[in-house]
């Protein structure tokens, strides 16, 4: 380990980190439905449609990256160990694993869409910005269930805990 690394890991907790990452992905989401909409809109510059798009593409892929390993660790370390805690939580957390599923399927669609032809991308381009605006939305939705379950019980998890899930989180 490093020495940054180590000195970020005291001074973050746990409850910081998943804000963070469930911040990063609303913008994200949020930034590709509105570019999309703008190039739907006619609003991006003549002969730009392919440049965005491309760089849609781009930011998608990455997003469905950062959201697997963001979901991966709330389904392999948060939400086990809250079940652990609180089993009554259990229905709760099935329906946000249920919607990591529904999220992970469309980011996935959304990329084959960007990554067709842009003259058949273009035919479909209001379909693709109605998937964008649903998953903006859902995503919006489902970080605020998800802040929601952490918030009433990652406080009244000790600290100390909580760095040992951050580190297990980190070696995910």
């Amino acid at each position: 380990m490093t020495m940054s690394h180590d000195k970020n890991e005291k001074t973050s907790d746990l409850i910081d980190q998943v804000h963070h990452e469930h911040e990063h992905l609303r913008r994200l989401f949020g930034d590709l439905a509105s570019s999309f909409a703008a190039i739907s809109a006619g609003e991006v510059g003549a002969g730009r449609e392919r440049e965005v798009i491309a760089a849609a593409a781009e930011d998608l892929e990455v997003a469905l990256d950062d959201m697997l390993l963001h979901f991966n660790q709330e389904e392999e370390v948060f939400f086990v160990e809250i079940e652990k805690r609180f089993p009554e939580l259990k229905p709760r957390i099935k329906v946000l694993v249920e919607g990591h599923e529904v999220m992970s399927q469309r980011t996935r669609w959304l990329h084959q869409q960007l990554n067709r032809d842009p003259k058949d991308l273009a035919r479909d381009l209001e379909v693709v910005v109605d998937v964008l605006e649903a998953m903006s939305n859902l995503v919006q939705t489902h970080t605020e269930e998800e802040t929601a379950l952490f918030d009433d019980v990652l406080e009244s998890i000790p600290a100390g805990e909580r760095k040992g899930l951050l580190r297990k989180m980190r070696e995910i």
